[in-house]
């Protein structure tokens, strides 16, 4: 009977040492100006959950967006410097700097973007899930602490000392007009939803691989004006877990992106192909350190003075504090390698799941 005993309580205290349940790889908002119509590549977590239960996954992104054509860069006007207010009259004659450009464009925002997603366990190999956003886009007040972070450490972004702080403005040039103008801070408005399939097609004792399948209806207008088609997104999501301590993500997708309205459709939008590459680590039981690779190729035609046809590459870094088997919560700070005129500068993050 002490025998028993004995081991009932080894077994016990071994189940309490083992790690909570990984999280997977993380979708890395990519929180560029145009790209907020369109669908973009997300990673998915490739481990289904379990028939019957399900996971609810509440985050909050906020993301620092100071981009523009390098045409302005290259060839500013000598009124740009100074801490300059970019209203529309400045950006009328920024606009009749550059008459022969086909596409310009000058973003300065602030966007913070809340999502809700529901995950489902349907069988043991099949989840679906359903993802709801809520985007407001303003003026922030990231810019001083990001002005500080690039002098501290010598590297500088042109452009953000010629500008006043704090701005929220969105601008597109053709041909020397302005041919599209947001000056403000905007309300609160509902993203179109994400709906999604995962299935698991392999799985051994230290790999598995899953198939993944995402559908974006056209439901709301971005800006107010801009309208995507239907969005569909299929690829591969699989993990490699090399030793107890940590485990390896990986996976890829293509992006089928749909026409939509003909404001939408005048940016060019393309279809694109998207990856990661995510090492959790394990060693911890509570906290759990990541880092993760995202990749995104050119989401739009090649065009004249614009690099939006290039490849970007993000990092997430970040790490996960599990209060219990059922309740995590996820640090993140998101920020680009490659400086392709294509992505938002910084992003950070803060993500509460809880399962059951």
């Amino acid at each position: 009977m002490r025998a028993v005993l004995a081991l009932a309580l080894g077994l016990s205290l071994q189940a309490q040492d083992e790690p909570y349940p990984e999280m997977g790889p993380l979708p890395t908002r990519n929180m560029f100006t145009l790209l907020q119509a369109p669908m973009t590549y997300q990673p998915q977590a490739p481990r289904p959950i379990g028939e019957g239960r399900w996971q609810v996954t509440l985050t909050h992104v906020r993301a620092n967006v100071f981009e523009f054509s390098d045409l302005i860069k290259d060839h500013p006007p000598a009124w740009f410097q100074g801490r300059h207010r970019m209203d529309r009259a400045s950006l009328e004659a920024l606009a009749a700097e550059y008459p022969t450009a086909p596409f310009v464009f000058y973003f300065d925002e602030e966007i913070a973007r809340t999502t809700l997603q529901v995950r489902r366990g349907l069988t043991e190999r099949t989840d679906v899930w359903a993802e709801l956003p809520v985007e407001r886009h303003g003026g922030g007040d990231l810019d001083a602490p990001i002005e500080a972070f690039h002098k501290t450490f010598g590297f500088e972004q042109w452009g953000r000392t010629e500008v006043a702080r704090n701005q929220a403005v969105v601008a597109t040039i053709r041909y020397g007009r302005l041919d599209f103008v947001r000056e403000g801070a905007q309300p609160t408005r509902v993203q179109d939803p994400l709906f999604g399939l995962v299935h698991l097609i392999h799985q051994d004792a230290s790999t598995g691989l899953s198939a993944t399948l995402t559908v974006k209806p056209p439901l709301a207008r971005t800006y107010n004006s801009f309208k995507s088609g239907w969005d569909v997104e299929g690829g591969l999501s699989g993990w490699w877990q090399p030793s107890a301590t940590q485990v390896v993500y990986a996976g890829a997708a293509y992006t089928h992106r749909g026409r939509g309205n003909a404001a939408y459709n005048q940016l060019d939008y393309t279809s694109d192909l998207g990856a990661h590459l995510t090492w959790q680590g394990r060693r911890n039981k509570v906290i759990q350190p990541f880092i993760q690779l995202y990749f995104l190729s050119g989401f739009s035609t090649p065009q004249p003075f614009a690099k939006l046809h290039d490849n970007s590459l993000q990092h997430d870094l970040g790490f996960h504090a599990y209060l219990n088997r059922r309740t995590t919560l996820t640090f993140r700070y998101v920020n680009n390698i490659t400086h392709h005129e294509n992505t938002d500068d910084a992003s950070f993050a803060l993500g509460a799941t809880y399962r059951f």
